[in-house]
């Protein structure tokens, strides 16, 4: 852990000082020096320079090496002390529950009283250097085409730095790193839709586990990625190096409805939208970003409900003859709950002994 302060190479002059009962101007006759000169060293106010280093070492026995060590030692300190005094600006910029997560997955021990720590160790995880180019790398989030898309809950929006840190989490997962040497073929990933769809009709441990082999088979990675508290997502679909589609979700209320509805809206997104740069489309050109949101949860539907959509479960209420028409459908009675109420042709508080939860295991 850094500490709040920096030490200056003169209180090991002082010490020594101290140890030998010699004055300042003792030391400055031997080192044939002005005492003006011991006196800045020892506080702080003057370095101690390579010639000095090499006189301090015969007059006290300690190497130029060392000496010089602690010089450098002590300017590093100021101006990584200087850096957090200027970053402590930037604290209030950063979501508690961002803080919160850094601190918990050990990149950061600070709280937002030490602000500028916080906001340095902040920075080191998103590999930027100033606030201002983590504020111009991820100026892109709120831009751009479809190359990244975001399924929300309901109308809230993630905070910029929850949403920097939970995408970054997926960049240091080794599943991220391997998932680059994947070839990405969309005739392939279509022709895996009717069996992924029946292997989440079924929902499982291990449903997960099958969908993210099958469809790495198909060059698209699936992840898991825990996110900070409270972060309205679902899920969104990104691309590695405009080449190869990851699906990246945060498991959010943790049921086979929500994960797979999700699964199967983001790759609507995957087939039909254009690849590019990191961006976030849902926070700008809001017509656009309706279309496209329209046209993955079009997609999702017709590929786990058919033509019919729907129009089998009209009238239903009872678990029973909801799971009898999941089955006949060939959809999770979960995902079918999740619609049913979304489109309020069932109560909230009916169905939810059908929904299956998962505890997916986070991406490592």
């Amino acid at each position: 852990m850094d500490s709040n302060y920096a030490v200056a190479p003169g209180e090991y002059l002082q010490e020594w000082l101290d140890e030998n009962e010699t004055t300042q101007q003792q030391a400055a006759d031997l080192l044939g020096c002005s005492r003006k000169l011991v006196n800045e060293i020892v506080n702080g106010r003057a370095p101690v320079t390579p010639d000095t280093a090499t006189r301090l070492q015969r007059v006290t026995g300690i190497s130029a090496d060392s000496w010089l060590t602690f010089e450098a030692a002590y300017r590093a300190a100021l101006a990584r002390l200087h850096d957090q005094e200027t970053l402590s600006e930037h604290a209030d910029k950063i979501d508690p529950a961002v803080a919160k997560y850094l601190r918990a997955h050990g990149h950061t021990t600070a709280t937002r009283r030490e602000g500028g720590r916080l906001v340095a160790d902040f920075l080191a995880f998103h590999r930027c250097g100033t606030f201002e180019a983590y504020t111009a790398q991820y100026e892109s989030c709120t831009k751009g085409d479809f190359s990244l898309a975001a399924l929300k809950e309901s109308k809230k929006e993630p905070h910029p730095t929850a949403m920097s840190t939970w995408l970054r989490a997926a960049e240091l997962t080794d599943s991220f790193q391997t998932g680059r040497a994947l070839n990405h073929d969309p005739d392939q990933l279509r022709a895996l839709l009717p069996a992924l769809r029946e292997r989440c009709s079924r929902p499982d441990a291990s449903m997960l586990t099958d969908a993210a082999a099958r469809l790495r088979g198909a060059g698209v990675l699936l992840l898991m990625v825990e996110p900070p508290d409270k972060f309205p997502l679902h899920g969104v679909t990104r691309w590695i190096d405009c080449r190869v589609p990851v699906i990246q979700q945060t498991a959010r209320r943790g049921t086979d409805g929500f994960i797979v509805w999700t699964l199967f809206h983001e790759i609507g997104h995957i087939l039909n939208d254009p690849r590019g740069e990191l961006h976030l489309e849902y926070s700008t050109e809001r017509k656009r970003n309706s279309a496209a949101e329209k046209a993955a949860n079009a997609f999702a539907a017709d590929t786990l409900f058919g033509p019919e959509g729907l129009a089998p479960f009209h009238g239903l209420t009872h678990d029973r003859d909801i799971r009898a028409a999941a089955r006949e459908v060939g959809v999770s009675p979960g995902v079918a709950v999740l619609l049913m109420r979304r489109k309020r042709l069932l109560p909230y508080s009916h169905g939810s002994k059908l929904c299956v939860h998962l505890h997916p295991q986070y991406s490592p």
